[in-house]
Formats: C-alpha cells, sequence, structure tokens
C-alpha cells in the first residue's frame, strides 16, 4: 500500500503524456498508422488504455523494489505520505536541467556529426517530417514520465536487485551493480527501438542498429545516473527537457 498512490499517479500523468503525445505520433507515423486495420479513434484509445495500465504496473513493481536498493521516487514519496523522502532542492534542479541540455548536445553531436554523413537516409526522412512546436513539446509528457517509468523505475531498478541478489549477499548494492543497471537499462530501452525503426526505414541496416542504440542509449546513462544519486524525479526532470528541444525546436 506504501507505493500505491505514487504508482495511481504516475500512471495519470503518464495517460495524459499518450493523450497529448497524440498529435506528434499522427505527424511522424500517419503512413504506418494508416496500415492499422482498425479504426484511428479505436487504435489511440487502445493506446493510451494500454499504456496507462503499463505504466501502473511499472510503477508499482518497481517503486517495490527500487526502497530495497536504495532508489526511489523520494519528491512524489513526500508529498503523497508526508512521511519520508524529501523536496526538490536547488541544486538537484540544476544537474537535471544541466544533464538534460548535456543529453540533448550528444544526441546532436551523434546525429550530425556522425550518423547523418554515413547515412543520408536520414537528411531525406527528417525533411519529409512536419511536426508543430507544439506538438512536439507535448511529447515531453510521455518521455519525461512514461519512459522513466519504464526504463529507470522499472528496468534498472529490476537489473539492481537482480544483481544484489545474486552477487550481494544480503549487502547493500555496489557501484558497478547500478552502473550494470544504468547502461542495461539503457541498452534494452535502445532495442526496443528497433522495431519503429525497422517500420520508418524499411529495413536495420548495421549501421542503422548502431545509431538506435546509440541515440537511445546515451542519454538514458545520464538520466539513470539522475535516478540512482538523486529520485526518479530528478531523471523526469532531464529527460522532459531533452524532449522539449528534440521534439519541439529541432526539425
Amino acid at each position: 500500500m506504501k507505493n500505491l498512490k505514487i504508482a495511481f499517479l504516475l500512471s495519470l500523468v503518464s495517460a495524459i503524456g499518450f493523450i497529448a503525445a497524440i498529435p506528434y505520433l499522427l505527424a511522424i507515423g500517419g503512413d504506418a498508422l494508416a496500415m492499422v486495420p482498425i479504426p484511428l479513434p479505436v487504435a489511440m484509445t487502445i493506446f493510451v488504455l494500454q499504456g496507462t495500465i503499463m505504466a501502473f504496473l511499472f510503477s508499482w513493481i518497481g517503486l517495490t523494489f527500487a526502497t530495497k536498493v536504495g532508489m526511489d521516487a523520494p519528491v512524489l514519496r513526500k508529498w503523497l505520505y508526508k512521511t519520508g523522502g524529501e523536496s526538490f532542492n536547488k541544486k538537484g534542479i540544476i544537474q537535471a536541467v544541466i544533464f538534460g541540455f548535456a543529453a540533448t548536445g550528444l544526441l546532436l553531436l551523434l546525429e550530425f556529426a556522425v550518423f547523418q554523413p554515413l547515412l543520408p537516409i536520414l537528411a531525406e526522412k527528417a525533411q519529409n517530417v512536419e511536426v508543430s512546436v507544439w506538438a512536439g513539446i507535448l511529447t515531453s509528457i510521455q518521455g519525461g514520465v512514461y519512459e522513466e517509468v519504464m526504463v529507470r523505475l522499472f528496468m534498472m531498478t529490476m537489473i539492481v536487485w537482480i544483481c544484489s541478489k545474486l552477487f550481494g549477499r544480503n549487502s547493500s548494492p555496489k557501484p558497478w551493480m547500478y552502473w550494470t543497471g544504468i547502461i542495461g537499462a539503457a541498452l534494452i530501452f535502445g532495442l526496443g527501438h528497433l522495431p519503429a525503426a525497422n517500420v520508418y526505414f524499411g529495413e536495420i541496416t548495421p549501421l542503422l542498429f548502431i545509431r538506435t542504440l546509440a541515440l537511445n542509449g546515451v542519454a538514458g546513462i545520464l538520466f539513470g545516473y539522475l535516478y540512482w544519486k538523486r529520485g526518479l524525479e530528478y531523471a523526469m526532470i532531464a529527460h522532459a527537457i531533452g524532449d522539449i528541444i528534440l521534439h519541439g525546436f529541432i526539425k
């Protein structure tokens, strides 16, 4: 019961994020969505409901195991339960903002300095996508909340917990266990984008495979570090900032 309020809140915000992301999804995936064998409103409703249920499960399970390995959503815990946890602090928010901009800078550097010169199709695809600024900004709610719940709170937490059970001998997790969770969750998240990349590009070449893992993984390392050291809320702030810049203002 000590985690249900937080899980419900995170799933509710995730639901808002899914709804807010619909204009962006329609803009970038219009051709693929046109092939869905059910009416689009029905498909979007299923998308929101399924995602909300998964957000609740990821939140509840993740929070249950996070406190066992020294991680949590401390700000939400203090807000909702009035016990334990901590309020936002200036130093943590500044670090989250810096990490958000740093992650964005790394992604842009990789994309424009490394991958676009090797993959001309990237520039061609980018020119064919028209997304409004507001649609891009709104999708940051889904990215900042749901993706952090799924990747950091659930995946990263479970990897750290498994490592602690296998190698910790009932002691507190070692730093290498947290880093295993950070990197492992980031890689899993990158692998999870391969089906969408395959639909978008029509194939997955070795270079596209590397790009998918790199672009979706490098930011995850920074966000995972924030989750470990500061708490889930700070990872969400950093992730949302990155999404606002990338999806809202970088075309």
